[in-house]
């Protein structure tokens, strides 16, 4: 089930994000939306970034949520160059 938005909608909107949730919610939870709800959520991932969006969908989906609610992106792990072992028998400061 698509439906393409188009009354003042900017383009940033994430159509395939909307689509899923919007296909999620018919077949997944019984519950589709109605055109006012869409225009309501439409509204809400406006404020994100369309990958932001998808984002926010699918953990969503994941959760088995009736809604979208923001949660902060897990915390991306230091990029370390070399080992912990290797830091700590280093000796080449003392040269």
């Amino acid at each position: 089930m698509e439906l393409k938005l188009v009354d003042n909608i900017d383009s940033n909107i994430n159509q395939e994000a909307l689509d899923e949730w919007m296909a999620y919610r018919a077949e997944d939870l019984k519950k589709p939306m109605t055109p006012r709800a869409v225009k309501m959520l439409t509204k809400k991932l406006l404020q994100w970034s369309p990958g932001e969006q998808m984002r926010m969908v699918e953990h969503a989906i994941e959760m088995n949520w009736q809604g979208i609610y923001y949660v902060e992106p897990p915390k991306q792990q230091g990029t370390r160059q070399t080992r912990l072992i290797d830091d700590l028998t280093d000796t080449s400061w003392a040269n």
